[in-house]
């Protein structure tokens, strides 16, 4: 574990000189200021609830977070390879999972600093508009790190496959673009040539197999808004808010955070 904290330590300093990080990091705190901001002159309920502003800052977290993460471990792992760095960690005498540990937890501490100054900044304004902090904004910090927590093992098995940093650019856009902007309409094509009675049963499951649309579906019942669904999913919300419901949404996390990690990890002990 020390091996895997220096490989993370020496990682956080590399991704915080980057001024690309940088630059995401004023980029997200200033358009969820502005979110914050003008959501709060139509409506002043706040953080109460899943109103307009809460709305616009969850599409704000879902559309930029993934693609953060994506880029930053993706590219930041295959540059490595490019440059032949990683090949020299390899013959090091550390193990496969210090490495990939190590540059797990040293790329989300640096991209927990972005969301951490976002977040925030915006409980300042929150703070100074409503005159009273805002739980729910906790509730947004922590779902914003579990998408973070879940897109982060996906970009390291792209940073796996990649063999130089513009192949890594394109895995992640095409990743990003399946899972934000295209995974809805592709569910929507699906349930168009089945029967009717398996429209809802695809629908829930689809829920899981998508991180984005996890954490969306997740921040909306623990808002206790699930009425937005509509009454077709009625019996899909009151299973989700109960226990078992629950259960299952922290166990999908957990398998989006370990099973991509453990296939970079294990392309990375095969030396790919």
């Amino acid at each position: 574990m020390m091996k895997a904290w220096t490989i993370a330590k020496q990682e956080l300093k590399i991704i915080m000189r980057s001024k690309w990080i940088v630059s995401f990091a004023l980029l997200f705190t200033s358009l969820a200021c502005i979110t914050v901001y003008f959501g709060s002159t139509n409506d002043q309920s706040g953080f109460s609830g899943f109103n307009r502003m809460t709305a616009s800052l969850l599409n704000l977290s879902l559309f930029l977070i993934p693609l953060l993460t994506l880029l930053t471990g993706s590219m930041f792992l295959a540059g490595e390879r490019e440059d032949g760095r990683f090949m020299l960690l390899l013959s090091a005498p550390i193990s496969p999972f210090s490495i990939i540990f190590g540059k797990y937890i040293g790329i989300l501490l640096a991209l927990l600093s972005v969301i951490s100054l976002g977040y925030g900044t915006i409980g300042i304004i929150v703070a100074a508009l409503f005159r009273q902090a805002s739980t729910h904004l906790f509730l947004f910090f922590a779902f914003s790190l579990l998408l973070m927590l879940m897109f982060l093992s996906v970009s390291l098995v792209i940073g796996m496959m990649s063999t130089t940093r513009f192949q890594a650019l394109g895995l992640s856009l095409l990743s990003w673009a399946l899972s934000v902007l295209f995974y809805e309409f592709i569910v929507i094509a699906i349930t168009s040539f089945v029967h009717k009675t398996m429209v809802l049963p695809i629908i829930s499951t689809s829920v899981f197999l998508n991180p984005v649309e996890l954490v969306r579906v997740w921040t909306i019942i623990s808002l206790k808004s699930g009425t937005i669904f509509g009454p077709s999913l009625y019996d899909f919300t009151i299973w989700a808010e109960g226990v078992y419901g629950q259960i299952m949404f922290i166990a999908a996390t957990i398998i989006w955070m370990i099973v991509p990690l453990f296939i970079a990890y294990l392309l990375m002990k095969k030396g790919v």
